[in-house]
Protein backbone atom coordinates (compact mmCIF):
# COMPACT_ATOMS: atom_id res chain seq x y z
CA UNK A 1 0.00 0.00 0.00
CA UNK A 2 3.41 2.41 0.33
CA UNK A 3 3.37 2.57 -3.51
CA UNK A 4 -0.27 4.15 -3.88
CA UNK A 5 0.72 7.79 -3.70
CA UNK A 6 3.35 7.27 -5.83
CA UNK A 7 0.66 5.68 -8.53
CA UNK A 8 -1.52 8.69 -7.57
CA UNK A 9 1.12 10.98 -8.63
CA UNK A 10 2.14 9.69 -12.19
CA UNK A 11 -1.17 9.03 -12.81
CA UNK A 12 -1.82 11.93 -15.13
CA UNK A 13 0.57 11.19 -17.38
CA UNK A 14 0.03 7.71 -17.58
CA UNK A 15 -3.97 7.95 -17.81
CA UNK A 16 -3.14 10.09 -21.29
CA UNK A 17 -0.80 7.61 -22.40
CA UNK A 18 -3.27 4.74 -21.86
CA UNK A 19 -6.02 6.97 -23.59
CA UNK A 20 -3.96 7.16 -26.75
CA UNK A 21 -3.49 3.47 -26.83
CA UNK A 22 -6.86 2.83 -26.42
CA UNK A 23 -8.06 5.01 -29.07
CA UNK A 24 -5.32 3.96 -31.39
CA UNK A 25 -6.52 0.34 -30.43
CA UNK A 26 -10.57 1.34 -30.85
CA UNK A 27 -10.07 2.81 -34.73
CA UNK A 28 -7.68 -0.28 -35.33
CA UNK A 29 -10.58 -2.13 -34.13
CA UNK A 30 -13.19 -0.41 -35.89
CA UNK A 31 -11.43 -0.76 -38.96
CA UNK A 32 -11.13 -4.28 -38.98
CA UNK A 33 -14.68 -5.01 -37.70
CA UNK A 34 -15.57 -3.13 -40.99
CA UNK A 35 -13.99 -5.26 -43.02
CA UNK A 36 -14.52 -8.22 -41.81
CA UNK A 37 -18.76 -7.48 -41.68
CA UNK A 38 -18.52 -6.44 -45.43
CA UNK A 39 -18.56 -9.36 -47.08
CA UNK A 40 -21.48 -10.36 -44.51
CA UNK A 41 -23.55 -6.89 -45.09
CA UNK A 42 -23.61 -7.65 -48.80
CA UNK A 43 -24.66 -11.42 -48.40
CA UNK A 44 -27.16 -9.75 -45.73
CA UNK A 45 -28.38 -7.88 -48.83
CA UNK A 46 -28.32 -10.32 -51.49
CA UNK A 47 -30.09 -12.74 -49.74
CA UNK A 48 -32.23 -10.89 -46.71
CA UNK A 49 -32.33 -7.49 -47.94
CA UNK A 50 -34.36 -7.99 -51.12
CA UNK A 51 -37.61 -10.43 -49.18
CA UNK A 52 -37.52 -7.72 -46.36
CA UNK A 53 -37.51 -5.02 -48.34
CA UNK A 54 -40.34 -6.47 -50.36
CA UNK A 55 -42.11 -7.32 -47.06
CA UNK A 56 -41.82 -3.66 -45.81
CA UNK A 57 -43.43 -2.53 -48.89
CA UNK A 58 -46.01 -4.80 -49.06
CA UNK A 59 -46.85 -3.89 -45.18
Amino acid sequence: MESVPAAVAGRGKETHVFRAIADVLRQIGGAIATVVTLPFRALARLFGGASSSARGHRA
